[in-house]
């Protein structure tokens, strides 16, 4: 069975053999004529100043290439690469215009043994659109990380303005010129060049555009700093009928920047003191910091709001519970129940009424008219001390039981 198999194989082999001498052959001796097609084989354009001279530029400038169809040896035509061509467009050598132009190619260099049969056709399309400049004030979007109690002082960026030249198209696309780049862990002032970017209202780069700066140099100025409470100060009192129920500060702690020795003396920073005096409804009122001497604030911003939360005084109404002292009872006559007390009722504001106890309260009862004993029933008098914006509604009666004396 093995040798059957090496009687088929062999044969196979003589013919693979054959076969592959006889491709030799044809191929180096022979070497017949064959066509081929070399496609997108890269094109540069030379003389593209002139575009800007003619105020031209080009609309989505790409890559621009053409198809070769090739005839040759097969020898010559199977070996041939893109490289081994150079073809030009020249643009200045042609009149152009707004809009689409087919701009025929040059072969500088190719194979000599390799004809080009499309040669005379060859061209690309270029598009076209007017040459527009704009100048953009730079920003920076650099990344900057900053070491513990380290803060920016400032940013400075030199040259602030950059000048885009471009298509028409390109230029208005542009919504902000930037500086791109990361620094990580500053702890001191430092400066770099970044490169210059224009990127559409969407963040996108905008590209085929000349500037006359390709980068900018940030510089970063560093100070130290912490953060520390804001305390309100206010004077004066409230109008007489409101209450301040409560504020809000825009924010209650602050950046503040200065030297080591400045930033260890302060602890907290207080505001300019507020007049509270003339507030009779929700007031939101800018307030100046008091920043000591050699401290600033990290934003540059040294004011804060503060919203009063103002309300009215509604009256209210109170019962104060108040011995009754008598006077002018007949000699003859005695008092059974002595420790008399009644009930006042009081109105007014209510941080008036806080401020009013049964001391601020006088009760009396005028006992002249009892001339025998029994049992009496009367409204005494009150009187307020010291009491202001507090009036008594009213007075509770009281039983006085009288008895003659043994």
């Amino acid at each position: 069975m093995d040798k059957g198999k090496n009687r088929t194989l062999i044969p196979k082999i003589i013919c693979l053999l054959l076969s592959f001498g006889l491709w030799l052959y044809v191929s180096n001796v022979e070497n017949p004529q064959r066509t081929h097609e070399l496609t997108n084989v890269p094109v540069e354009l030379i003389n593209e100043d002139s575009l800007a001279d003619s105020k031209f530029a080009i609309v989505n400038k790409q890559q621009f290439t053409v198809d070769l169809e090739l005839e040759g040896p097969s020898s010559e035509v199977l070996k041939v690469k893109k490289e081994d061509f150079k073809i030009v467009v020249d643009m200045s050598a042609y009149a152009l215009k707004t809009g689409e132009n087919f701009i025929p190619v040059q072969i500088i260099n190719a194979p000599q043994k390799i004809n080009i049969k499309n040669n005379g056709l060859l061209g690309i399309k270029v598009n076209l659109e007017e040459l527009e400049k704009k100048e953009f004030t730079i920003k920076s979007k650099v990344k900057i990380k900053y070491k513990e109690n380290i803060y920016e002082k400032e940013q400075v960026i030199s040259p602030k303005v950059v000048t885009a030249t471009g298509g028409k198209s390109s230029i208005e696309r542009i919504s902000e010129a930037v500086l791109v780049g990361e620094e990580k862990d500053v702890d001191k002032d430092k400066q770099s060049d970044y490169e210059i970017k224009f990127l559409d209202a969407y963040g996108n780069e905008v590209n085929n555009i000349e500037a006359d700066n390709k980068t900018a140099k940030l510089s970063i100025s560093v100070t130290n700093g912490k953060v520390i409470p804001i305390n309100l100060k206010t004077t004066g009192n409230i109008s007489k009928g409101f209450v301040l129920t409560g504020y809000e500060l825009s924010k209650n702690s602050i950046n503040i920047l200065g030297d080591n020795q400045n930033l260890s003396k302060v602890q907290a920073v207080n505001t300019e003191p507020v007049d509270i005096s003339s507030l009779q409804e929700d007031s939101e009122l800018e307030v100046k910091l008091s920043l000591p001497e050699g401290i600033t604030a990290q934003d540059g911003e040294e004011t804060i709001k503060v919203k009063f939360k103002v309300q009215k005084e509604e009256s209210v109404t109170e019962n104060i519970s108040c011995n009754v002292q008598y006077s002018n009872l007949n000699e003859n006559l005695s008092l059974d129940n002595q420790n008399i007390t009644t009930n006042v009722t009081l109105t007014g504001i209510k941080s008036a009424l806080d401020k009013i106890s049964a001391k601020n309260i006088n009760v009396t009862l005028d006992l002249s008219n009892l001339k025998d004993e029994g049992t009496f029933e009367y409204t005494p008098k009150a009187t307020l001390v010291d009491g202001t914006d507090v009036t008594i509604s009213e007075i509770g009666s009281v039983k006085v039981v009288v008895k003659k004396k043994n």
